[in-house]
């Protein structure tokens, strides 16, 4: 869609330069594995939020896929055996949350397609395992190091 068209009916015209931010709101335990709940925010307007459930393996493909195009953040690792354990899963939640923090605040991990796949999914086609098998770096690849915000 060119700059002069309007979008169909019904959509709204989508700024994708105004900045998104990301919130761990909750987390549930489902029967093997835990959901978190994020508030995803495009700008200062509440108006403009929405939620979307991501459990840790939809993180490793992110990340996996943010690997691949050069990027490292820290992410928490994996557990095998006492990952429904509350204090693990609140930690979880705190890593998490600093990671999300680190793309939202980087202008060029922010601003990618593989991170607005992640966050906005009815705006962005959000096939994970496509973007693992392709590397997730389809508008431009990038070599960078982001450091986590100590918080």
């Amino acid at each position: 869609m060119s700059f002069s068209e309007k979008p169909p009916p019904g959509r709204l015209l989508l700024d994708d330069t105004v900045p998104l931010t990301a919130v761990i709101e909750a987390s549930q335990n489902l029967q093997s594995h835990t959901e978190y709940i994020i508030r995803v925010q495009r700008g200062v307007s509440s108006d403009n939020s929405w939620q979307v459930i991501r459990r840790y393996s939809d993180f490793d493909i992110l990340h996996s896929s943010l690997m691949v195009c050069g990027i490292s953040l820290p992410l928490p690792p994996k557990k095998l055996i006492g990952n429904m354990d509350r204090e693990f899963i609140a930690e979880r939640q705190r890593g998490l949350q600093t990671y999300l923090d680190s793309i939202t605040q980087h202008p060029l991990l922010s601003n990618s397609l593989t991170v607005k796949k992640f966050l906005d999914p009815s705006n962005y086609s959000a096939n994970y395992t496509g973007l693992r098998a392709h590397g997730g770096c389809h508008s431009s690849q990038f070599k960078t190091t982001v450091e986590a915000n100590p918080g």
